[in-house]
């Protein structure tokens, strides 16, 4: 060890000590029931230490031992979650119930949780479900995911331990795919991927994994894994059809893909009409709003320019057309997949609705491959969105403080800025 390296070194190790002592004081204090705020609070803390091992990392030589550390990372970290109450969300709680339907031999896209001909399987889990009247708005291979873990258990736990390892396996992905060997660590140590899946049980870094692969296979001209690993995006999230404006210069690969990803959305469709009022898909497409930017200052014009009972519909009109003004944009500039996916996905999240904070991690694998910074003080700034928690579990009212909202998106418009690996369209390249 050189003696230039072992400050950094010195560093590196008191960052992780301090970010595991954090970790377990947030685990240890959700166990003693405390307030949501606590947790988001202490969340907010240890990523001060996180971006401090993210900077010492790079006095390491030994790019091998940093992707085996990254790898343990999740597992010594994220562990401190799995027995921890889901302080943040109570979408665990409908995972566990919709895999007990199908185990059960109900349909979750027919019957919503408070449907009468399901009154005798009402229970604990059934008393935790958000959004009672509404059928599910997850696709089949998240409901494959749902039925294991009510196989498995049906706890809080196994729902979270499916998270963790899904969170283990993502760094793995990145570490063996990556050529940066922090992309890795970034990934398995950032403390919102850990608190959204083993502590939450969200699962949706497994879509931000399954998106990566597909990029990165695009790029290697790797045409069958990039449809396979888009398909598998849009199975877990309909957020995965993004990818598909990037097969467009192979027309076989793209209706291959596009039939397949359809397949995997039509349940969402055809469970129940989209215009019936338990519809989980169609009130989710029309009804569901918060903490967007882009999104928030359309709709606020709509509502200036046209009636409140349009303006909703005015703004996803606009925001879609916006999307597909982008992904045509990137389609006419060929521009290479990684930067095309890694652009379409910001602009994904910063047009959209609704952002909560575990859709970050569709982003975060994409953006630590690209050793980009934003997205990745995005996922510190997000968690301004839990800060209506404390009093929708007091008084049932959920009001996101206007101030709170400013800060978190002129934070990242800002890094956005300032960043020097930003997403850019004009780096041209080939396109597959």
């Amino acid at each position: 060890m050189s003696t230039r390296a072992s400050p950094g070194r010195a560093v590196f190790g008191a960052c992780l000590a301090a970010q595991a002592l954090i970790t377990y004081g947030i685990a240890t204090a959700a166990r003693s029931g405390c307030a949501p705020s606590t947790v988001v609070l202490g969340l907010a803390a240890s990523f001060v230490p996180y971006a401090g091992a993210l900077v010492a990392a790079r006095s390491f030589d030994d790019e091998r031992a940093l992707r085996r550390f990254a790898l343990a990372a999740p597992f010594l970290l994220g562990g401190a979650f799995v027995l921890a109450p889901p302080v943040l969300s109570d979408d665990l709680y409908r995972y566990l119930w919709e895999g007990r339907l199908w185990l059960e031999g109900f349909n979750p896209y027919r019957f919503a949780p408070e449907d009468p001909a399901l009154a005798h399987l009402r229970d604990d889990i059934w008393a935790h479900i958000n959004n009672k009247p509404l059928a599910t708005i997850y696709p089949p291979l998240s409901q494959l995911l749902f039925v294991a873990a009510a196989w498995l258990g049906g706890n809080a736990s196994t729902v979270k331990l499916l998270a963790l390892l899904a969170h283990g396996a993502s760094v793995a992905v990145v570490a063996r795919s990556c050529e940066r060997p922090d992309a890795a660590l970034a990934l398995g140590l950032n403390p919102l991927l850990l608190s959204e899946g083993a502590l939450n049980g969200h699962l949706d870094l497994l879509t931000g994994t399954a998106l990566w692969i597909a990029a990165w296979a695009l790029t290697r001209e790797r045409f069958l894994p990039a449809a396979w690993a888009t398909s598998v995006a849009v199975g877990l999230k309909v957020v995965g059809v993004v990818i598909l404006p990037l097969f467009i210069r192979r027309p076989k690969i793209l209706v291959a893909t596009a039939f397949c990803a359809s397949l995997l959305v039509a349940p969402l469709v055809l469970g129940r009409g989209p215009f019936e009022p338990a519809s989980g898909a169609g009130q989710f497409a029309v009804r569901w709003q918060g903490n967007g930017s882009v999104f928030a200052l359309v709709d606020w014009l709509s509502r200036h320019l046209v009636s409140d009972e349009l303006a909703g519909i005015v703004s996803r009109v606009v925001v879609a057309g916006l999307m597909l003004t982008l992904a045509l944009h990137i389609v006419r500039r060929r521009v290479a997949p990684l930067p095309a996916a890694r652009t379409l996905l910001w602009a994904v999240l910063l047009l959209s609705p609704q952002v909560h904070p575990w859709y970050l991690a569709w982003l975060v694998p994409l953006e630590v491959a690209a050793g980009g910074s934003a997205g990745l003080l995005w996922s510190a700034t997000v968690l301004c969105a839990y800060a209506p928690l404390d009093g929708w579990l007091a008084e049932g009212r959920w009001e996101m403080p206007l101030g709170l909202q400013i800060f978190e998106y002129l934070t990242v418009f800002l890094a956005l800025a300032m960043d020097p690996r930003r997403p850019s369209l004009r780096g041209a390249g080939a396109a597959p």
